[in-house]
């Protein structure tokens, strides 16, 4: 039988999936089976499951804290996005159905017994359950029809502990107005508050302490530091805004990530964190990086639409001629083609649309989502690689293009045992501009295979794959940093330098909050 703690919020991004992420690490570490979960969580970054099924990036990313394979019990609800207030509705990993919020209400009862589906599965296998909250616990509108937050604590006889940003200011005000705006019963659940994002000396806050503890009758558990050396998976679009450029600021690459308006799994570009400085970049900014990178998104159609709108493709196909290198990700990919055809409007309200028209491939929706973990074996200018990686995506996509992967396991383009496209272009060879696919097709056709082989400046590299995570690969991630380094004439990556960065910073993060925290109040209240 486990036993359940909460984390929950006097706001978003208060540090609840922070926190959850250091306790599963402190326990897993002292030996104990512990689980993450988040009953109802809402985002447009998530990854596969052990049981191919689809999970919040966060509760992935916390499983790994725990050292335990990632569940759809971590994550039974999740909520990603479409626009106009509908949202598609995963259940236990599956796509259930696109909902807007009334309709979502009016079926709580049907969500809430699948997730206490996911807590009876979570009871019997785990020593214990670290539940994050999902924004503030205490939103009195919705607290009616709240399943993500302390009626979940409720259902498990769980204890929770309140958590409030410093950093924002009126911590203590925050503190004590969730705390009175709850209903009693679940006023009685919070045990402890921590007190997160400080920078300073905590000692100024003990008159605070004394008089939140005499309002309440709870304990301050403790104060985290404000730590900006450490690094972990971002869950929401929105913390681009507090870092459009992060990574190696020394380094002598420049990776530039075009931020769609339905931005999804971003966070496939970290790992070229140490190698490179990430910039991103917007529809109306020009491309100054070395490499581009564009990244999954919830509706391709909609980018496209967006694209032409503010001539980014033509800044894209500029890019091209002038010998870039540009790696497309899932909905990335789909775009680099010469048409998306939605003829249902299964995307959004813009339907079928010419894609940029780098690649001789065409993607159609409206077929069931492929959600799966992947292998294969990369092949990139006659060097092959074993690469893994996850795949979320609906439409399928035909290609009379050379692939990028020849699959292991995974659906791929189109279920036919390849995935992804490569086309390199030589900029020597040609005379005419890449403004069509016509072009860019008569161009690749005058290319050797003796001439691709050779990386050099006059190469322009086109390449799309469904599959996230492809650059956790380090020799396919090395390959492509080192097409740069070799024409700045640096020296060659060899060795993984982002390997040990996760694990590092978790460790990192443990440590701080055992150095913080009254640990013992936390794990026995």
């Amino acid at each position: 039988m486990a036993k359940f703690i909460m984390v929950v919020g006097t706001s978003s991004n208060s540090g609840k999936t922070v926190m959850v992420s250091g306790l599963c690490r402190i326990l897993a570490n002292k030996g104990y089976r512990v689980a993450p979960f988040k009953s109802q969580n809402m985002s447009l970054n998530s990854r596969v499951a052990k049981e191919e099924g689809e999970i919040a990036i966060a509760q992935y990313t916390q499983s790994l804290a725990a050292k335990v394979e990632p569940s759809i019990h971590f994550n039974p609800i999740l909520l990603k996005p479409k626009g106009n207030f509908i949202s598609q509705v995963i259940v236990h990993g599956k796509p259930y159905r696109d909902m807007d919020y009334n309709e979502y209400r009016k079926n709580k009862d049907y969500f809430l017994e699948k997730i206490k589906e996911s807590i009876d599965y979570l009871d019997k296998n785990y020593d214990y359950v670290i539940m994050e909250g999902a924004g503030s616990c205490c939103e009195i509108n919705l607290l009616e029809d709240d399943i993500a937050n302390l009626r979940i604590a409720e259902i498990t006889n769980g204890d929770a502990i309140l958590v409030s940003d410093i950093d924002r200011g009126g911590v203590f005000a925050s503190l004590y107005g969730t705390m009175c705006l709850l209903p009693n019963k679940w006023r009685k659940l919070i045990k402890g508050f921590v007190i997160n994002k400080f920078r300073g000396n905590p000692d100024l806050l003990k008159k605070g302490f004394e008089k939140i503890e005499e309002l309440t009758e709870v304990p301050v558990l403790g104060v985290i530091p404000y730590n900006e050396d450490l690094v972990l998976p971002e869950e929401d679009s929105q913390s681009i805004q507090s870092r459009r450029v992060f990574g190696n600021i020394k380094s002598p690459i420049e990776v530039n990530v075009l931020k769609l308006s339905k931005i999804a799994n971003f966070t496939d570009v970290d790992a070229l964190s140490n190698d490179a400085l990430i910039r991103f970049i917007d529809f109306g900014d020009d491309i100054t990086g070395d490499i581009l990178i564009i990244p999954g998104t919830r509706c391709s159609t909609l980018e496209m639409s967006l694209m032409k709108e503010y001539g980014m493709d033509k800044k894209i196909r500029e890019y091209i001629e002038k010998g870039g290198i540009v790696l497309g990700i899932c909905g990335g990919y789909q775009l680099l083609g010469k048409r998306l055809v939605d003829e249902d409007y299964t995307e959004g309200e813009v339907g079928t649309i010419e894609g940029l028209g780098l690649l001789n491939i065409e993607t159609f929706f409206g077929n069931e989502k492929a959600i799966k973990n992947s292998e294969g074996i990369l092949e990139i200018c006659g060097k092959t690689f074993k690469v893994s990686g996850y795949e979320l995506h609906e439409g399928i996509t035909l290609s009379s293009e050379k692939p990028l992967i020849k699959l292991i396991k995974g659906f791929g383009n189109c279920g036919d045992g390849l995935d992804g496209a490569i086309k390199i272009l030589d900029r020597d060879k040609r005379n005419t501009k890449v403004d069509n696919i016509d072009n860019v097709d008569s161009i690749n056709k005058r290319n050797n295979k003796d001439t691709i082989k050779k990386d050099n400046k006059n190469k322009a590299y086109i390449i799309g794959t469904y599959f996230h995570g492809i650059l956790d690969n380090y020799q396919f991630r090395n390959y492509l940093i080192n097409i740069v380094r070799k024409r700045k004439n640096l020296e060659l990556i060899k060795e993984d330098n982002y390997k040990n960065t996760f694990e590092h910073n978790m460790e990192k993060l443990a440590k701080i909050i055992e150095d913080n925290l009254d640990l013992k109040k936390i794990l026995d209240i």
